[in-house]
């Protein structure tokens, strides 16, 4: 009987579906709590060039559908890196949801520069999970009355199958796993590392020069006497006399109890040096300084054993940090890539191109970093420096870059500073200035740089600035 009787049971419930309502359905889903996500901010702060953290906030919206007030108790969202657990859940009190209402959850994340190391350069997929079980026992109450509509020839009468319905729709939603989870791509970028480049500093011309004299022909002159000087090289150095004591030997008796007569053939420099060694304890140290400045069977670089052994010692110091300054300066004079003309009438100015290294440590890539900053002043910008690849045009004030190219994941590139003085706009400024016209000046420019989401782009200009003179 009762076998027959959850056939019927069954059975019923399946035609309720079939040709009840759609709208008892939709009922029942709405009278689930519900979770709706409302925001997710990152946020990136430094206090200092070592000191920094990234901020995750995430806000859900829980909404209550009861006529009582629902509790959301104690649960932990934890956030994970690539589907691993990081160690750093975050835990959220017990909320408790006015009835028919919503209520904003707020989850809030914090890693500081040694937390990101990990995250550091990569493209990280970042997911925040949580699991809340809810009970709705005492809530069951309140789901609405379903009516069942039953065909004549079921022998059952709808008002004896609502209690077996009402356990089923206590039983769906007694103990109910409330969960959510958000996933994200998050780049934290490294920072660009930045050296030394191998290629010239170049400096150039602003207008015509003239062409009476070129200095990059003078420089290729000098070049060939300079590396002569700084890298020319003695191919040993022999002292006759120090040569003879090193090279030659004598017989020196060692006899023994059946040849009294023997001798062994000993060099003059160990024999000499172990008869003077009970007189002077420091001989040995002494003749090895004695045959470092007079005898080196080695070839070695002239102007340095020159410096070394005979400027120092006669007075002069700090001759080895001089005359290492010197070779420092001669290799840049060497490796600087001078105009092929002198400044002219028709010159107006110069520019500085200095090379550098920028690498990118990401393992995405990146724009390349621009910056431009001039001084504006009535005549022009006097002064002006860039930071852009060689081959990039100008920068303009006000504007966005149109060419703007990246560096591929741990690639590096040549960038160039380049500082700029145009004497004529200087001039004319200087001119206002003395004139008692309108001297206003102001520092106008634009930066960029790339933290994984593309070029941002910041412009600036500081009008009306002030200028104390006298």
């Amino acid at each position: 009987m009762k076998n027959n009787l959850l056939i019927q049971f069954s059975y019923c419930i399946g035609l309720c579906l079939l040709i009840s309502c759609s709208t008892n359905l939709m009922v029942l889903e709405d009278m689930l709590p519900r979770a709706k996500q409302k925001s997710f901010e990152v946020k990136f702060s430094q206090a200092t060039l070592t000191d920094f953290s990234v901020n995750f906030d995430l806000v859900y919206e829980i909404s209550n559908p009861y006529k009582k007030d629902l509790p959301i108790p104690d649960h932990v969202m934890g956030i994970f890196v690539d589907g691993k657990d990081i160690g750093l859940a975050q835990s959220h009190a017990e909320v408790l949801i006015p009835a028919k209402s919503n209520s904003l959850l707020r989850y809030t994340f914090s890693l500081n520069s040694n937390q990101l190391k990990q995250l550091i350069g990569k493209n990280n997929n970042l997911a925040f999970k949580t699991a809340i079980s809810l009970d709705l026992t005492d809530y069951s109450s309140m789901l609405p009355d379903f009516q069942l509509a039953l065909s004549d020839d079921f022998d059952l009468e709808s008002s004896e199958l609502k209690p077996y319905v009402g356990k089923m729709l206590q039983k769906k939603i007694g103990k109910f796993d409330f969960s959510y989870e958000h996933s994200t791509q998050v780049k934290i970028p490294a920072p660009p590392l930045i050296s030394k480049s191998n290629q010239p500093i170049e400096i150039r011309l602003l207008g015509e020069g003239s062409n009476l004299i070129n200095p990059n022909a003078i420089k290729t002159a000098l070049i060939p006497f300079g590396d002569l000087l700084i890298n020319g090289e003695l191919n040993g150095l022999k002292n006759p006399f120090i040569d003879a004591v090193t090279s030659l030997t004598i017989p020196v008796p060692a006899p023994t109890f059946t040849q009294w007569d023997r001798t062994v053939n000993v060099k003059i420099e160990d024999h000499v040096l172990n008869l003077l060694s009970p007189f002077d304890p420091n001989i040995n140290n002494k003749w090895v300084e004695i045959k470092n400045i007079m005898y080196r069977t080695n070839s070695f670089k002239a102007t340095d054993y020159f410096v070394d052994n005979f400027l120092d010692p006669a007075g002069f110091p700090d001759a080895s940090e001089k005359w290492d300054s010197f070779q420092a300066s001669y290799n840049q004079l060497k490796y600087t890539v001078f105009p092929d003309q002198l400044p002219g009438p028709q010159t107006r100015g110069f520019e500085i191109l200095v090379p550098f290294t920028f690498k990118n440590q990401n393992a995405f890539p990146v724009s390349i970093p621009i910056f431009r900053s001039s001084v504006i002043m009535p005549g022009g910008h006097p002064f002006t420096m860039y930071i852009k690849p060689k081959d990039m045009g100008e920068i303009k004030l006000g504007e966005v870059p149109s060419q703007q190219t990246s560096i591929e994941a741990n690639n590096e590139q040549t960038l160039y500073v380049v500082f700029t003085f145009d004497m004529k706009a200087f001039n004319q400024g200087i001119y206002s200035l003395f004139m008692k016209n309108q001297f206003e000046p102001n520092l106008g420019g634009i930066m960029s740089y790339d933290f994984g989401y593309g070029p941002l782009y910041i412009g600036y200009d500081l009008k009306n600035m002030s200028l104390d003179y006298k």
